[in-house]
């Protein structure tokens, strides 16, 4: 049997990620403008003064939370007032029911996420708190809200056990993410004070509550000074690493390995090296296939390993990467806090936002960050050219299409300032766009809204890869949809690889909508690896070019490959497939 297997050198796959990879000729015009009075937010950020972290906080989260197809925004107002839910009303304004759902709580909240947790159809919502108004800061305030599906929230924090990680008032981002592949959502969080212990991995237990198997990191995390947790599949085997962002060179790159427990590969993956790690995002920005990792920093005025900006670029998968930011033109981002990775401009190239601030001098009014990816292995920052120009105490930042025109709107949680909602008012032709949701409520073996599922989208020759991540960003969490731009095509071809190693594909889907796609719709039958709809030589082929070379790595578009479900792809996937297809092997 003849195992076709590709092999790469660290050095070349590094020098590559900075050539030039194919795009289009566009003639759009990107601008931003400034929506928050207009759409009815009006909450500015305030804090008590005995609060743990006064100038370091101020998020909220994103998400439908009533299933109405227009995304809402919950926002944590600080302390000195309720937080504030705004209910998207479908015609760019939002109100407030924060008081009719429940959620109208007084308390000196950090950052949000959500996730489906209990399966239910409905996101929840999860908030690191330091306590409740009128009380002093303390460990154990920490809030779980269940949706209950009826325009309504419980809080549940203490039953599902995730109210308390720190023995002291603590915590920062929150994450949500299937690390198992058991079909219910984990959840990491962070916690910035020095050998205390607050940043935990909390597996599912699916009844509804939490065991916290932080152990299973086998790493003392006391000497991380955590903020932004993230699950994301570095290595396309489905299971997600888990990535870490922390101050004080502190950030870890935790590899998933299949059995429940991860391993700490930071230094080996040469990562981690950001002196003062704060926000995180990932996506594919040279569309090799594989997902690479922004993180915001401290720029202190000169940039070496070791300040500034990190973008690291994978390395195929083999968890190695290439920090690049200062060639790149990411490197200074003034005193970076909240990150998103989104194709903003639909030119088919994800580019990245920032967000930032500090009391300093040197970083007092310093502009947010927009930096556009120019198909070549660099960016331009066009925040002042394109009106994404807030310059005040940027903390949390989030992407969404609030307004489901069909491209990605973002909302700034600042510190003790008024919260922004930037709408995007990208014109001219060649804008052309898909926005994909993931419906996996038909398999309980999928987690809920399709968390760690690969899409992969075909259009004008030009292919391109999206992952569905709920990921912290910095106190906030952006869309739970996978957003393409399309440049001038039509039409596209999805894939849509699941985490349970099954595929969807859908042929010549017309560009400019916002889908879903169920998890059993367009399957191919058993057998079909490459979801062509048949079984044939084209699928051996599929499992002959993914077994795993010497280098230990598996090979874009593998997950499928996985015949034998034991998380890799190998000579015994082979003779099971064959086996199952009646081929004797």
């Amino acid at each position: 049997m003849l195992v076709k297997c590709s092999k790469y050198l660290f050095g070349l796959a590094a020098a590559s990620s900075l050539m030039p990879f194919g795009s289009e000729s566009f003639a759009q015009t990107l601008t931003f403008s400034d929506q928050t009075a207009a759409s009815g937010i009006n909450v500015v950020h305030s804090i008590p003064g005995d609060a743990p972290y006064p100038p370091m906080v101020g998020g909220g989260t994103v998400g439908d939370f009533n299933n109405d197809g227009w995304q809402d925004l919950f926002v944590l107002s600080g302390g000195n007032q309720p937080d504030k839910l705004y209910i998207n009303n479908g015609d760019g304004t939002f109100t407030d029911q924060a008081t009719a759902w429940g959620i109208d709580f007084v308390h000196q909240g950090a950052g949000a996420s959500v996730g489906d947790y209990d399966g239910n159809g409905y996101l929840d919502i999860y908030a690191t708190s330091y306590c409740p108004a009128g009380q002093s800061p303390s460990p154990g305030h920490h809030r779980l809200y269940r949706n209950n599906g009826d325009g309504t929230f419980t809080e549940v924090a203490v039953a599902a056990g995730v109210n308390l990680a720190a023995p002291i008032a603590d915590g920062f981002g929150s994450a949500f993410g299937d690390y198992d592949l058991d079909g219910d959502l984990d959840l990491a969080m962070s916690g910035w004070a020095f050998q205390v212990g607050g940043n935990r991995l909390f597996r599912n237990n699916g009844d509804g509550t939490f065991t916290n198997v932080t152990t299973d990191l086998n790493y003392d995390v006391t000497q991380m000074r955590g903020f932004s947790p993230r699950f994301a599949d570095m290595d396309l085997d489905r299971y997600p690493e888990l990535l870490f962002v922390s101050d004080f060179n502190t950030s870890r790159y935790f590899v998933n390995l299949r059995n429940g427990t991860f391993e700490d590969q930071t230094v080996l993956s040469q990562t981690g090296i950001d002196l003062a790690g704060m926000g995180t995002t990932v996506g594919d920005f040279n569309r090799d296939g594989y997902l690479d990792w922004f993180v915001t920093a401290v720029f202190f005025g000169s940039n070496t390993t070791t300040r500034g900006n990190m973008l690291y670029m994978n390395d195929q998968g083999r968890h190695r990467y290439a920090e690049v930011s200062e060639q790149s033109g990411v490197s200074d981002g003034a005193w970076g806090w909240g990150t998103v990775a989104a194709d903003f401009d639909h030119d088919m190239l994800v580019d990245i936002g920032e967000t930032n601030g500090w009391g300093s001098a040197a970083w007092v009014n310093q502009m947010n960050r927009l930096y556009m990816n120019n198909g070549d292995g660099t960016f331009t920052d066009s925040a002042a050219a394109t009106g994404f120009d807030f310059a005040g105490q940027g903390r949390g930042l989030a992407n969404f299409d609030y307004d489901n025109d069909g491209d990605q709107d973002v909302v700034v949680f600042p510190n003790l300032e008024a919260i922004r909602l930037y709408r995007n008012d990208l014109t001219g032709s060649n804008t052309n766009w898909l926005r994909i949701f993931l419906d996996t409520s038909g398999d309980a073996g999928l987690a809920p809204n399709g968390f760690g599922t690969r899409v992969i989208v075909t259009a004008n020759g030009i292919t391109q890869y999206g992952y569905l991540h709920g990921g912290c960003n910095f106190l906030a969490v952006s869309e739970l949809s996978v957003h393409f731009g399309l440049g001038s095509a039509a039409n596209a071809d999805v894939r849509v690889e699941w985490s349970d190693g099954t595929i969807t594909v859908l042929s010549s889907v017309s560009a400019n909508q916002t889908l879903t796609i169920a998890s059993g719709a367009a399957r191919g039958p058993t057998g079909d690896l490459d979801g062509d709809g048949n079984i044939d030589p084209s699928d051996l082929d599929r499992m002959t070019g993914c077994i795993r070379g010497p280098e230990g790595h598996l090979y874009t578009g593998c997950a499928p490959a996985d015949w034998d479900s034991d998380g890799d792809a190998d000579l015994a996937d082979f003779a099971a497939y064959q086996q199952a297809i009646g081929v004797a092997p």
